[in-house]
């Protein structure tokens, strides 16, 4: 369910409005066509080119401010629907046909041979409807070591041969070695890795960046994708440390990418959610038809709970680049989050439709399927998740939520045991730290103090330093009474994010609520609960997609303690009616305690028993030892 980022490195949607570019024999490229880039035919007998010189060409090309190049994505989809695998090599045989079904006018397409220890490389443009060649550039490599500087003089005379202005060529024009990187082994792992994200998912492209990275530690592109592909993991210190490298290297980045390279280090770097949103507004405002700008600001909206501008951004990415697993993902969880169920399931069934596949729609799925009271369906997407790495672990999480939604703590200890190890065996610590302090959080709020306390032992231990497992461990510490570790943990966890919004005008007031309210000042908690009012329905918890409210249920806690039955039902009320956003999360079982808990400090006495005996109805099956279930038992008995 969690939204997802892709970095925009590549995939060109660029083109100044009204521009026009001259080609030989009169032809003209408008704001209307696009280029699809072909196959790179490799004659040298070395396989290094094979991969290596049609990324390179793209993120060359990709410093342009004008071109219009289709996304990878889209032509793979265009091959899709011409029934051949999205790996078939893009040719003159079959480029006229593509590009009649991508919409696309222009044809380029590259080659490199070889003449004793010297290297002869040539790009061409053709058009897409007569296969007539438009323009071709030749360039000369005396050594292997050369080829990638050759390339990057043929795709800049390229651009000069289209028309394009030479005061832009000036501005936007940094060295393909430094652009990218002069190794081809690097540049070939960074491909592998791209395309391994495209069609397997984020997981298996880790080993592909990371060797890129191993091969040139100066490259700037690869640390970002593997930032993003981390992020798209939950691993979020992972890609905090990998986009700060990525933006160190600031040489070693085009005008474009560096613009990308620093919203991505305000999102995942800083967490200045502001600064990051402001950033992507820049980037959508200078590339009004970059499908990426719009889908990573749409992942910013799920941050701060606002849920309807998150569907609108992922609609525009949707509406630009239709082959994006990531933009139908996003769609369908805000959809989900506003309670649009229907229209979230014709999301997610459009992305199948597409041949599309990510275990973050099926955690969608497993959403949709627990608010519409479908076990049969929760039950079909766990079975698909087994031995899925990144899905697993995930829908382990899920089911064990689900499970301490109706009490059964039991259950729901063994799931997110098993939820753990899943994610351990998958090398994702973070999210496995994650699942560990949420089900310790569920013990905390249930009375099971040492439990709690035990499970932040181990999270702690599982990714010590993790933000969102040592945030947790400060609101379960909290909660558990232990306010000395708690405060100094809390110290900590706020000097080390002193920029990050999510901690400074979330967390912190939260948890420090919290410890009011065990101190039994709950007028000291509700007045630190004022400043996280702007963030209470977003998502607090790395890029999890579901958000507890957890600052409403505890502000329901303190007017409850202040004795104002009314304004504590108002906060608890807010849980029931947000269900596409609280989803299966313990909190939204407790607001119908907390709702009849309410009523009856207001006098309501009928309506406070027909709020317990709900309470009662949805935990008939959980565990008799729970100790809030006891409390709620006590309670009920005293009303008269």
């Amino acid at each position: 369910m969690r939204p997802k980022l892709i970095l925009a490195g590549l995939s060109i949607f660029l083109l100044v409005g009204g521009a026009i570019w001259h080609f030989r024999g009169g032809a003209k490229l408008t704001e209307t066509d696009s280029i699809v880039l072909g196959d790179f035919a490799n004659s040298t007998g070395d396989p290094v080119f094979d991969g290596s010189l049609p990324e390179a060409l793209a993120i060359s090309l990709a410093q342009s401010p004008l071109l219009n190049l289709v996304s990878e994505e889209k032509v793979a989809e265009g091959l899709r629907s011409q029934s051949l695998p999205a790996n078939t090599r893009i040719t003159l045989n079959i480029a006229p046909k593509l590009c009649r079904s991508l919409g696309a006018t222009i044809f380029l397409t590259g080659s490199i041979s070889k003449d004793g220890g010297d290297y002869l490389l040539k790009l061409s443009a053709f058009q897409c409807a007569t296969s007539k060649e438009l323009a071709s550039v030749k360039r000369g490599a005396g050594s292997k070591n050369e080829v990638v500087h050759a390339l990057g003089g043929a795709a800049t005379h390229l651009r000069s041969e289209f028309g394009e202005d030479p005061t832009s060529l000036k501005n936007f024009d940094l060295h393909l070695e430094r652009a990218a990187s002069p190794s081809l082994d690097a540049l070939k792992s960074f491909a592998e890795g791209r395309r391994l994200t495209r069609e397997q998912g984020s997981i298996e492209a880790v080993p592909a960046l990371k060797r890129a990275l191993e091969l040139d530690p100066r490259f700037a592109l690869a640390y970002s994708n593997l930032a993003v592909t981390y992020y798209n993991l939950n691993q979020n210190v992972l890609a905090a440390d990998h986009i700060r490298q990525a933006f160190e290297l600031a040489d070693r980045q085009t005008v474009r990418d560096r613009l990308h390279i620093t919203t991505l280090y305000y999102d995942l770097g800083t967490g200045d959610v502001q600064k990051a949103i402001a950033s992507y507004k820049q980037w959508v405002q200078l590339y009004p038809r970059d499908d990426i700008a719009r889908g990573n600001l749409s992942s910013e909206y799920f941050l701060i709970g606002n849920y309807q501008q998150a569907a609108s951004f992922a609609q525009e990415a949707l509406r630009l680049e239709p082959g994006s697993a990531a933009w139908y993902e996003n769609l369908a969880t805000a959809y989900i989050a506003l309670q649009r169920l229907e229209e979230a399931h014709e999301v997610l069934n459009q992305a199948f439709t597409r041949k599309l596949d990510d275990p973050a729609m099926h955690s969608d799925l497993y959403a949709l399927a627990f608010l519409h009271g479908d076990v049969a369906a929760m039950k079909h997407e766990m079975e698909w998740s087994v031995g899925k790495a990144g899905g697993e672990d995930a829908l382990l999480a899920l089911q064990a939520d689900t499970e301490a939604y109706a009490g059964r703590v039991q259950k729901a200890r063994e799931l997110s045991r098993r939820a753990v190890v899943a994610a351990q065996g998958a090398q994702l610590s973070e999210p496995a730290a994650i699942w560990q302090g949420m089900a310790a959080l569920r013990e905390a709020m249930y009375g099971n103090m040492q439990e709690a306390r035990a499970g932040v032992d181990k999270m702690l231990e599982i990714a010590p330093k993790s933000r969102d497992a040592q945030t947790l461990a400060c609101l379960v510490l909290a909660r558990a009474g232990d306010q000395r570790r708690s405060r100094t943990m809390l110290d900590d966890l706020a000097a080390a994010n002193i920029s990050n919004t999510i901690v400074q005008s979330a967390w912190l007031p939260t948890i420090r609520a919290q410890a009011s309210l065990i101190n039994q000042k709950p007028a000291q908690a509700l007045d630190s609960l004022q400043e996280a009012k702007a963030y209470e329905r977003g998502q607090l918890i790395g890029n999890l997609s579901y958000s507890c409210m957890i600052p409403v249920y505890l502000r329901g806690e303190a007017y409850l303690g202040t004795k104002q039955g009314p304004q504590a039902l108002a906060e608890f009320q807010k849980l029931l009616n947000s269900r596409g956003i609280v989803g299966n999360c313990w909190s939204g079982a407790l607001a119908q305690l907390g709702r009849a808990r309410a009523q009856a400090l207001s006098g309501s006495t009928n309506a406070a028993r027909n709020s317990y005996q709900r309470f009662f109805d949805l935990w008939k099956s959980a565990d008799a030892d729970v100790p809030i279930l006891k409390s709620a038992r006590a309670e009920f008995a005293k009303l008269k």
